[in-house]
């Protein structure tokens, strides 16, 4: 949405409610100037450059603030479209639409408009720095020279004490859901069923199926890499995998999972991270499963570089970096028989191999996700 509503997003910045104030602040008026000004030139702006007029942008960017209350967000909004209709009427914009508060039409012309409270601060103190308490006027129909509405500023009264509230309630709301306890959220499969559930009719499946159950099943696997590092998954890489039992009796079966990345200079394979686990899959069963390299991408660099036996001052060491290969994963019901397996590609296929070649046997690999210091 950001990306598609620039304009809206750094309007919600300016729009954004400072709160209520203990006591009336007399510079309240002063202080918020420069932001009404940013805001009447963002609404001008849009209108004249082909954007959404000055109301619609205004309420695409109160959709950024979701904390803001309906009837705070509807006083914000009719006060800003009408000080924004008001200013375009009064000539207050200059050739670059920018608004600068100076009367060009009418009585006042040559004078600079006035921000005033709606409310006076005597009567909404509290309310003394929020722009839903603003108005646009010329200085001739200012409170200060006479040019007051008491009984329309009465009624706005009664609407900014539902905001008060609103903003009150919304505070002790907040305030509620953060002292309350947070409820752990059980993981479900995709069937909406618990691990305990599972583990039960995964039995039931077992007792009826009878000794048959104990046979090698036929089982479908796929897999695929699911991120690669950055900072919100820790710089790990992660492997995804699809298990399919085809057969119409349940199985259990050990998955096997090894990721391998490759050095810089001799292209020599070492192992990111390995591991087995145990998958109980009922009758024509699917199940996803994800494997993560257990260290970081920054913990292989050196011990790579290391494989490739590059002095410790040597100044390619800085250049290189931790490079991925790819993904093994065999399937093993029992103790040594392979129902299914994967390669992430033919080069991957070659672990698999029944007599592999001396560079593709993964127990003899490196284990570089170790955290001792790496030997060569």
């Amino acid at each position: 949405m950001a990306v598609n509503n620039p304009q809206a997003k750094a309007l919600a910045a300016l729009l954004k409610p400072p709160g209520l104030t203990a006591k009336a602040d007399l510079q309240g008026l002063a202080k918020t100037r420069g932001q009404l000004m940013r805001i009447l030139t963002s609404m001008q702006r849009s209108y004249k450059t082909g954007g959404p007029d000055g109301g619609a942008l205004v309420k695409r960017a109160l959709d950024f603030l979701p904390d803001i209350g309906g009837t705070h967000r509807a006083a914000l909004t009719g006060n800003l479209v009408q000080m924004w209709k008001e200013a375009s009427a009064l000539g207050c914009y200059d050739e670059d639409h920018n608004f600068t508060g100076f009367i060009t039409r009418g009585r006042d012309s040559g004078k600079q408009a006035v921000f005033e409270h709606i409310v006076p601060l005597e009567l909404a103190p509290r309310m003394s720095l929020d722009i839903a308490n603003v108005r646009l006027v010329t200085p001739s129909k200012s409170r200060e020279n006479g040019g007051d509405d008491k009984n329309h500023d009465l009624a706005f009264l009664q609407q900014l004490k539902m905001v008060e509230d609103e903003i009150e309630g919304r505070k002790e709301l907040k305030k509620m859901e953060a002292d309350a306890p947070v409820k752990k959220e059980v993981p479900r499969n995709k069937m909406g069923e618990t691990a305990e559930e599972q583990a039960r009719l995964f039995k039931l499946d077992m007792d009826r199926a009878g000794e048959a159950a104990k046979q090698p099943r036929s089982l479908n696997l796929l897999g695929r890499l699911v991120e690669t590092p950055m900072k919100r998954n820790g710089y790990t890489w992660c492997y995804g995998i699809e298990l399919r039992n085809t057969s119409a009796l349940p199985t259990e079966v050990t998955v096997e999972w090894t990721l391998l990345g490759i050095t810089e200079i001799k292209n020599l394979y070492y192992i990111l991270g390995e591991g087995a686990q145990k998958v109980q899959l009922r009758s024509a069963g699917v199940q996803q499963h994800e494997f993560r390299t257990p260290k970081p991408e920054s913990h292989y660099n050196n011990r790579a570089d290391d494989l490739d036996e590059l002095p410790p001052k040597d100044k390619r060491r800085a250049a290189t970096e931790t490079k991925y290969r790819g993904a093994v994963i065999r399937v093993v019901h029992g103790k040594d028989t392979v129902v299914a397996q994967w390669g992430s590609d033919a080069t991957m296929n070659n672990f698999l191999s029944d007599d592999p070649d001396d560079k593709h046997v993964l127990t003899q690999l490196p284990k570089l996700y170790l955290t001792t210091p790496y030997k060569p």
